[in-house]
């Protein structure tokens, strides 16, 4: 689900299309963030990012246009404005708790209706919500309360946290997102 923080509510599919760029038919696994296309859209027409601040995005041409691999050292995702994850590789860290995982699985016939419907004061969700026996993802595996460590290349559904079997793995991911929060802090 969209407001989780595992695969199913970060993973979204990149389509680019730019004939005689980029080979058609290309697929590529590696991961890149929202934030690459702005700084990838400016040196595709030319243009060199802003040098007077901090830009996260990379340029994803590279990985675009040939078997390169993500230009990112590590990747993290957020829930409002808490680190939730990082992501070097192949492994996602979890720094806090992921979501609920064994929260309740609708049947299609039964009867639900959104509680942010609008109701002429909210505005926050159309009128037709999708029915929660729709939402994507899977709800099941290990409860990841905190520092739940998962093989993305071998369980992409993070149902197994093999943070036990890989300390040196959450240091070192830990590491990165410590890192990470204080390059954020208003302090720097």
């Amino acid at each position: 689900m969209k407001g989780q923080t595992f695969e199913g509510g970060t993973r979204v599919p990149l389509i680019a299309w730019w004939p005689g760029r980029l080979p058609a038919g290309r697929v590529s696994d590696e991961p890149a963030i929202i934030m690459d296309l702005y700084t990838t859209s400016l040196i595709a027409a030319g243009l060199a990012p802003p040098a007077d601040r901090i830009i996260d995005g990379k340029n994803i041409l590279p990985l675009l246009a040939s078997d390169a691999k993500s230009p990112h050292e590590a990747l993290f995702s957020f829930k409002g404005d808490r680190l939730h994850t990082v992501r070097s590789g192949k492994w996602k860290l979890h720094v806090a708790q992921p979501g609920r995982l064994k929260e309740k699985v609708w049947k299609p016939d039964e009867e639900w209706i959104d509680h942010r419907r609008p109701d002429g004061v909210r505005i926050i969700a159309p009128c037709e919500q999708a029915h929660p026996s729709q939402y994507p993802g899977v709800r099941t595996g290990d409860a990841v309360a905190e520092l739940g460590l998962f093989n993305l290349e071998d369980d992409r559904a993070e149902q197994h946290n093999v943070a036990a079997d890989h300390p040196e793995l959450v240091h070192r991911l830990k590491a990165l997102a410590d890192r990470f929060k204080k390059e954020l802090s208003p302090a720097n």
